[in-house]
C-alpha cells in the first residue's frame, strides 16, 4: 500500500478520534427528521450543540466497500436481471485481466459469462447500480483491477474498491429524504462510518460555538 494512501489513513483516523472524544454519540444523535441534503453532495443534520455534515458520495463507498468484502466470505451481492443482456468485447491483452477479475466480480453480483473469443455477456449487475451504465463500469473496474493488483492489494481488495468507487452515488446526484435516511442508517451500520475506503474523512462536525465565532458571538 503506497505511502499517500497510508497517510490519508493516518489523518482521517487523527480527526475520528477527535470526534470519539466528544460527548455526542454521532448514530444515536442524528435526527433523521431534521435531515436536507446540501448542494446535491452533503447530508447535513444537527444534534445537540452541533450541526453534522456527511459527504454523500463517500458515505456510499464506505457502504458498498463493505458490503463487497462481506460477499467474499458469504453469499453473493444481491442482483439485478438486465432487459436485454449486453455484449462486451475486449482487446486480447485486456481479455485475460477480465478472466482473472471475472469471478471475483461475479461474487459481488455480477452475472458476466465468457461468450466467444475476447467477449462476455452481461446478464445481471448489483442491485446497487443503476441502469444503462454497467458497460462504462465493468471498463473501469477492469482498468482499476489492474493498477490496484499492481500496488500489492489482494484481488478482493481491488475489486470492492474499485466498485464502491465507481458505483456510489455522485455529488451532484439529487437524493430524496428517504434516500438519504437510508444512507445515513446503512453507513452507521457498517464497521468504519467515519472513514471511506480510500481513507478521506466521510462526515464533520461543526459546533455551534464555531458558528458563534464566525458571526463574533461572544
Amino acid at each position: 500500500m503506497n505511502d499517500k494512501f497510508t497517510e490519508a489513513i493516518d489523518r482521517a483516523k487523527s480527526y475520528v478520534s477527535k470526534l470519539a472524544e466528544e460527548e455526542n454519540n454521532l448514530p444515536s444523535n442524528i435526527d433523521l427528521n431534521k435531515i436536507w441534503q446540501l448542494n446535491s453532495r452533503y447530508i447535513v443534520s444537527p444534534i445537540e450543540s452541533a450541526i453534522v455534515i456527511i459527504d454523500q458520495s463517500l458515505a456510499h463507498q464506505r457502504i458498498l466497500y463493505d458490503g463487497a468484502i462481506k460477499s467474499f466470505n458469504s453469499s453473493s451481492f444481491s442482483s439485478q436481471t438486465l432487459l436485454f443482456p449486453k455484449k462486451l468485447k475486449f482487446e486480447s491483452e485486456n481479455f485475460s485481466d477480465l478472466l482473472d477479475a471475472l469471478p471475483y466480480m461475479n461474487r459481488i453480483g455480477f452475472n458476466m459469462k465468457k461468450h466467444d473469443k475476447n467477449s462476455v455477456i452481461i446478464e445481471s449487475i448489483p442491485s446497487e447500480m443503476l441502469w444503462g451504465n454497467e458497460i462504462k463500469i465493468v471498463n473501469q473496474m477492469l482498468e482499476d483491477f489492474k493498477l490496484m493488483i499492481n500496488k500489492e492489494l489482494s484481488k478482493e481488495e481491488a475489486i470492492a474498491l474499485s466498485f464502491s468507487n465507481r458505483a456510489c452515488i455522485k455529488n451532484g446526484d439529487s437524493l430524496s429524504n428517504s434516500e438519504m435516511v437510508e444512507l445515513v442508517n446503512r453507513l452507521f451500520g457498517t464497521n468504519e462510518p467515519f472513514i471511506c475506503p480510500n481513507g478521506n474523512v466521510i462526515l464533520i462536525q461543526i459546533s455551534l460555538n464555531e458558528i458563534e465565532n464566525k458571526f463574533n458571538r461572544k
